[in-house]
This record gives structure tokens, C-alpha cells and sequence, in this order.
């Protein structure tokens, strides 16, 4: 049987989005649709078990993920002949991805600008954790993203990374959080016992404070797991804890004069915003280029601080 590129596309959003349902939303198409096409692709295999459908809901087999890497493979190599063979106005869909620490950033005036400036192009939009989108730029899922980078990090050599700002970190508190000395200044141990306030785990603000106690050989007390800057600082100006968010949140808080920051001796946390895209964009380059420029813009608007 020979294999067609749509069943491909089937299989890929399955594997990627976890459950047909949410393939089909992907797809733009109905779930008995998607159903088909992924039944047409394992006959074209020869009947290969690319899910294991006991489970609920059903998860790859070894054989289903080593396939979805060749399938990515061949999309990837699809999208990239396209965008070279078609020059001139950006059209088609544009694939984003965006931290989620930045959607406040991207995901406001630049997105409504860029609609109004590409009108032939169509957007879809990803937010999730930096790690992921790394991956995603790397096997093709997206075409570009804007994500938080640390100075350590190693990205994969197929990747352009742009860096676009500087984000500082800063340890808040609330104003009753109280520091011995007359320096106001922290040690490790002046926050070693207190409850954090943090996102859920895959967070880079989080890792970077895990690697911090990991290394002086403390455990962190992670006093709650909420998902959000907002939250968090409210949770912390109401006395429940620390936590780690950047400066510029703080600073545009409703919360603000309830909140204090940290200062902790020898410790300076950055991330860096950088935009992440692969070699072939085509048509896409503009765009690109577009938003590398746009988003440089509103990073580096003045910022109101309480």
C-alpha cells in the first residue's frame, strides 16, 4: 500500500497531541477522519502496532516512537523543500511557539501586529515550557520560538538562536520577610527554611533554584505547586512563602507593595529571551525577521514601576 502524506500527518498529531480527539481539533478535521488515516498508515506498514490501545488513552509502542521520528524526518523534509520553492509573500500557516513566561510579551500588540501585517499567513501558537520548544524547533514541529534560555544551556547545532534581552531573575518575599544584619542582605541559609512558592515542574525559574540547593546539598521546600506569576506573588505578599520571577513581573504587579526582594549574597540569576528557528524558512524568513525586531521593541519600552 502506498503511504500518503495526510495518514503521516494523522499519526504525528496523534502521537503529539496524546489522543485522536485532540488530533482532530489540530487537523481541522472529525475524529472518525483521524481514525482512518492512522489505520490507513499501520496497514501501509504492513499492519504495524504504531499505539498500544490497552492503554487509556493509548501511549506509542517502541516500534510507534522510533516510526515518529522517521515521520517528523519526512514532514520536515517536506516543509523545507516547500520553503524553498516558494519565495516571495510569506502565506501558509506559521507555526509559534512561545515560552510561558513571555505570552504576556508575544502573545499581546506583536501577534496583533503581525496578523495585520502577514494577512496571508495563518498563525498557530504553542505555549509551553522552554525545553519543549527547544525540541519542537529541532524535529520541525514549529518554525520558530520564543523561548527563555540560560547561559548554560547547550542547544542542538541545527538551531538559530537570536538573543533578543536579558531577563533578571529576583528572590521575592513579602514585606514582613525579615533579614539579620544590617546589609539586608541573604545568605543561603536565610532562605534555606522557607516554603516556595513555584510552577510546576519543568519550569526553568524553578530548575535554577533546585540547581542552587541541589549544589550546597539543601532541600528545597516547595510549599506550593501553582501555575502563574500572578498567583504566585499574591500567595507570597499574603505572607505563604518565596519565590522567583522576573524582575519585570514584579515590577508590574498589583502586588508590588506588598513584595520585597530577596537580595541573596554572591547570586545573580539571568535568563536570556531568545528566538529559536531552524535553517529553512522560505517565505518564512521575513516573518521572522519581522518578529525578531517587534519583540526587541516591547522589551525594551519603558517599564512602570510601582
Amino acid at each position: 500500500m502506498i503511504m500518503n502524506i495526510r495518514d503521516i500527518e494523522a499519526f504525528v498529531a496523534v502521537a503529539e497531541a496524546g489522543s485522536v480527539n485532540r488530533a482532530a481539533h489540530r487537523l481541522n478535521l472529525s475524529q472518525p477522519a483521524v481514525t482512518r488515516r492512522l489505520q490507513n498508515f499501520e496497514a501501509a506498514l504492513g499492519d504495524a502496532a504504531l499505539l498500544d490501545r490497552s492503554a487509556k488513552p493509548p501511549v506509542l509502542t517502541p516500534h510507534g516512537r522510533q516510526v515518529l521520528e522517521n515521520c517528523r524526518s519526512v514532514l520536515k523534509a517536506l516543509r523545507e523543500l516547500k520553503a524553498n520553492s516558494t519565495p516571495g509573500v510569506p502565506s501558509g500557516t506559521f507555526r509559534l511557539g512561545v515560552a510561558h513566561g513571555l505570552s504576556d510579551i508575544v502573545l499581546s500588540s506583536p501577534l496583533d501586529d503581525l496578523r495585520q501585517r502577514y494577512a496571508q499567513v495563518q498563525l498557530r501558537i504553542s505555549a509551553q515550557w522552554t525545553s519543549g520548544l527547544v525540541e519542537d524547533v529541532r524535529n520541525g514541529s514549529l518554525d520558530c520560538a520564543i523561548a527563555l534560555i540560560e547561559s548554560n544551556s547547550a542547544l542542538p547545532s541545527s538551531l538559530n538562536a537570536a538573543a533578543l534581552d536579558v531577563e533578571d531573575l529576583v528572590i521575592v518575599g513579602s514585606r514582613q520577610f525579615e533579614l539579620s544584619g544590617a546589609n539586608r542582605v541573604a545568605g543561603l541559609n536565610d532562605i534555606a527554611n522557607q516554603g516556595w512558592i513555584l510552577n510546576p515542574p519543568g519550569c526553568g525559574y524553578r530548575a535554577a533554584i533546585q540547581r542552587l540547593f541541589d549544589r550546597q546539598g539543601m532541600a528545597l521546600d516547595i510549599a506550593a505547586e501553582v501555575f502563574g506569576h500572578d498567583l504566585q506573588l499574591s500567595l507570597v505578599a499574603r505572607g505563604a512563602g518565596l519565590t522567583i520571577v522576573p524582575r519585570r513581573k514584579l515590577e508590574t504587579s498589583i502586588h508590588r507593595p506588598a513584595l520585597r526582594i530577596i537580595r541573596v549574597s554572591g547570586l545573580e540569576l539571568q535568563t536570556t529571551i531568545t528566538l529559536l528557528h531552524g535553517d529553512a524558512l522560505g517565505s518564512f524568513a521575513s516573518v521572522t525577521d519581522w518578529l525578531h525586531a517587534r519583540i526587541s521593541a516591547e522589551l525594551n519600552e519603558p517599564t512602570i514601576t510601582a
